[in-house]
């Protein structure tokens, strides 16, 4: 009785291993190695052809590389010339700015201005003059008359624009705040020679450039800077708001 299972279960070891060995009759190591020759082969490739593609754009790269650094270059050489065009144009509007100077600065001369006083004050006795007391010696101006500048603005045809440049240069080279309490003697002169001019008939003022309104329109200016405040400003303003209509609202 015990035999049986014994047989019955060395059949089955039997079958077992026939369909072991069915299962393992194609196995080869020659097989498994070209298999993974067959698939290791398109991977060489894969690479072989990546490193073809990485030398090619290599080579295709250069040419953009060196277009990148010419256009470095040209930006370079551009900016540069920027630069020497912005100092040329510099130099020119300081040596603009220095000419209108000096054309008002001999306007101011012309107009105020009609000799030198020598009478300035001078060294005591036994001492020499130093070079500050001939310099103010020197700029000693004698200035003219109300009744002599108004004839000049006059027979010299000015206008309120010749004025107002004068009114600036003076203010600007007073190093000091003006206003109508407080003015240079030469913008009292100025303005007040203004006044007469004003005051003319049109019939009787040959200077047809003249529009009568200098004085007051000066006057108005000087106010305005007793408070620190440029009256061209605020006509930039006002003009401003009378063409879009803004208002103020308070």
């Amino acid at each position: 009785m015990m035999v049986k299972p014994i047989l019955g279960s060395g059949t089955a070891v039997v079958a077992l291993g026939a369909s072991l060995s069915g299962v393992c009759v194609g196995f080869s190591y020659r097989d498994i190695t070209r298999r993974c020759q067959l698939t290791s082969t398109p991977k060489t490739i894969l690479y072989g052809e990546l490193a073809r593609s990485g030398s090619v754009g290599q080579t295709s790269s250069s040419p953009a590389a060196n277009d990148a650094l010419a256009l470095l270059d040209e930006a370079k050489a551009l900016r540069a010339q920027a630069s020497a065009l912005q100092l040329q144009l510099d130099r020119e509007k300081e040596e603009r700015i220095r000419k209108e100077q000096a054309k008002v600065d001999s306007l101011i001369d012309a107009l105020l201005f009609h000799g030198v006083n020598d009478q300035g004050p001078t060294a005591d006795d036994g001492e020499e003059e130093d070079e500050s007391n001939k310099q103010q010696r020197s700029k000693q101006q004698l200035l003219h008359t109300e009744e002599q500048v108004a004839q000049l603005l006059i027979s010299k045809r000015m206008n309120y624009d010749m004025v107002n440049q004068m009114f600036d240069r003076i203010c600007e080279q007073s190093n000091r705040p003006q206003s109508i309490d407080s003015c240079s003697p030469l913008l009292s002169l100025l303005l007040d020679a203004a006044c007469k001019v004003d005051c003319l008939e049109r019939e009787n003022n040959p200077n047809k450039r003249w529009n009568h309104r200098v004085e007051r329109d000066l006057r108005r200016k000087l106010f305005a800077l007793g408070y620190g405040i440029r009256i061209e400003d605020v006509d930039e303003k006002n003009q401003i708001r009378s063409i879009t209509g803004e208002k103020d609202y308070l």
